[in-house]
């Protein structure tokens, strides 16, 4: 279906089609090593103890799991999402969760999964920030199940998602369907003022790459980066 009509299908009307396609400016693959593994050894090296050509490997190829977990400076030295919260979530399968939080945890093995009947089309994530946040530069996507290659390829993953900046369509992200981080330069959005109302981003569900096994469509994180922090 043309991009055009799929919106209008939507509901969101013919004047979307000169909403912009973001290509990804980045991509980084994911470890094959489990982050126990990635945690481990960078332990070791802190220490000073010898690793082998192969583990230095995983220490230092690795920079999802940097991102994630090393605790660097980033965007959230100062900034802070107030709320995320989805149209839809699947229900909960024994101890595993798949509440929108999830998106935004900081831990690939966790996920949101949207709870629509067939593949999710029109579901969405909406993130809400403080006026006087910092503003936001790029946004970051672990697309699909990407806890194992296994739980990747059986399950939905985004295709484009429709961008809304304080609930007006402001840009399609157009994602790789491939297992890794996808990073999207999405020019500045917000305010960086304290007077500044509450504003939000929302990202809507509007094509998806099928999975082999389940119709449901995953997204393990989409957080940020930006400026006004230092």
């Amino acid at each position: 279906m043309a991009i055009i009509g799929l919106l209008t299908t939507l509901g969101i009307g013919t004047s979307m089609g000169q909403v912009r396609h973001i290509r990804p400016s980045n991509v980084a693959k994911l470890p094959t090593a489990t982050y126990a593994e990635f945690t481990r050894l960078s332990e070791r090296d802190a220490q000073g103890k010898t690793l082998t050509v192969k583990e230095r490997k995983i220490v230092e190829d690795y920079t999802v799991y940097d991102d994630l977990y090393a605790g660097y400076c980033s965007w959230y030295c100062g900034g802070e999402v107030l709320n995320v919260s989805a149209t839809s979530c699947l229900p909960s399968i024994g101890r595993f969760s798949y509440d929108a939080s999830h998106a935004h945890d900081f831990d690939h093995e966790s996920v949101w999964a949207e709870g629509a009947k067939g593949q999710g089309i029109g579901e969405s994530l909406t993130y809400e920030f403080a006026g006087g946040c910092p503003r936001i530069t790029t946004v970051r996507i672990l697309n699909g199940h990407v806890k194992s290659e296994k739980s990747w390829s059986e399950n939905s993953r985004v295709k484009e998602l429709l961008v809304y900046y304080d609930d007006k369509p402001y840009a399609i992200l157009d994602l790789e369907n491939s297992r890794t981080l996808q990073s999207f330069d999405v020019g500045v959005l917000g305010f960086h003022d304290s007077d500044a109302k509450n504003w939000t981003l929302k990202f809507e569900i509007l094509s998806v790459y099928p999975g082999t096994k389940y119709e449901d469509t995953v997204i393990s994180e989409l957080y940020f980066d930006g400026i006004d922090v230092h």
